[in-house]
């Protein structure tokens, strides 16, 4: 599950590094052009960054900030992730959930970036694209190793007005990122509540290694 996990998150920074021209010509590429472009741009990135293929916090949180954020519904994404009890929680704890959800997945990506170094990305048929959303398939697989099998990821993007293509879950080899931590955390917030939630999350963001046992 982690490696599921943590290559969803890499196809969601890859989507993230076009973010300003997307944003700026909106209908200038299609969502599979968008998906092949920064996929193979962000994987370069990372075989050129020591920083980044050593889990450096630093670096990545520098990644997420700079290139993920302006890209990502990220208030989708966190607000899904959590379920109904969304609606109940104050502003201040929505803040608190959405960077406690970025910090669980830093730390994810952290502990898994040098698995990233040797793929390539292409775009596989049966995408579909209504305008307003759209999905886009992908074969991730190694360059070294062509004979290993592909791992296959399926995006989930949403068309934003004036904005462009934005991320909002990511499938890998029938896993969706985001339904995957809903499991986990309706489950908490129904039995525990929005704070109860929180320190959970919290707990497991300054205990990484108990999280993993």
């Amino acid at each position: 599950m982690l490696r599921r996990v943590f290559m969803a998150f890499v196809g969601c920074l890859a989507l993230a590094c076009a973010a300003l021209p997307a944003a700026s010509a909106p209908s200038a590429q299609s969502p599979e052009e968008f998906v092949l472009k920064v996929s193979n741009e962000i994987l370069d990135a990372i075989r050129n960054d020591p920083k980044l293929q050593q889990g450096e916090k630093k670096a990545v949180e520098a990644l997420v900030d700079e290139k993920m954020m302006p890209a990502v519904d990220f208030l989708r994404m966190t607000r899904m992730a959590v379920g109904p009890k969304w609606r109940e929680a104050t502003p201040a704890q929505r803040e608190q959930l959405q960077h406690l959800f970025r910090e669980t997945l830093i730390q994810v990506y952290s502990g898994a970036l040098s698995m990233a170094k040797d793929q390539k990305v292409r775009i596989l048929p049966r995408g579909q694209n209504d305008g307003t959303e759209a999905i886009v398939r992908t074969g991730m697989s190694s360059i070294s190793d062509p004979g290993k099998p592909e791992v296959q990821m399926v995006y989930r993007l949403r068309n934003v007005k004036d904005q462009g293509w934005k991320v909002i879950d990511v499938n890998v080899e029938g896993v969706w990122l985001v339904s995957n931590y809903r499991n986990q955390y309706g489950n908490i917030a129904a039995q525990e509540g929005i704070a109860g939630l929180i320190r959970r999350m919290q707990d497991r963001v300054d205990h990484p290694e108990a999280a993993k046992k």
